[in-house]
């Protein structure tokens, strides 16, 4: 028997981040682009500047900031909170992830429901 479950983040301001979200902040901070990460994750960029503007709209600060582009193209990062909120969720899926592995080994060895 294996226990599974996925986690998120929700703050009084109405900012949500799980998986998902946690990922492409991490790949736009990689790769400087809202576009390239969309495409690696295989998102829309439409959905992917949904979400980012969502993120930014629902929290305290700003997350990612982006420049428009000009002959160079734009650019995307995180600001230091974005890569704190990065920080703190994968802490918190990592320490998730560790209960999930150790319940599930608690139940090793027991017959099927």
């Amino acid at each position: 028997m294996i226990v599974k479950g996925k986690i998120w983040i929700e703050t009084d301001f109405g900012l949500k981040i799980g998986l998902g979200r946690a990922l492409l902040l991490e790949r736009i901070n990689a790769l400087g682009s809202i576009s390239e990460a969309a495409r690696e994750l295989k998102i829309p960029y439409r959905r992917a500047w949904g979400i980012i503007r969502d993120m930014n709209e629902n929290s305290p600060k700003q997350i990612v900031l982006k420049e428009v582009g000009g002959k160079s193209g734009g650019k995307s990062e995180l600001t230091d909170y974005g890569k704190r909120i990065v920080e703190l969720f994968n802490e918190v899926d990592d320490c998730f992830k560790k209960f999930s592995k150790s319940e599930s080994d608690r139940f090793s060895g027991w017959e099927e429901f």
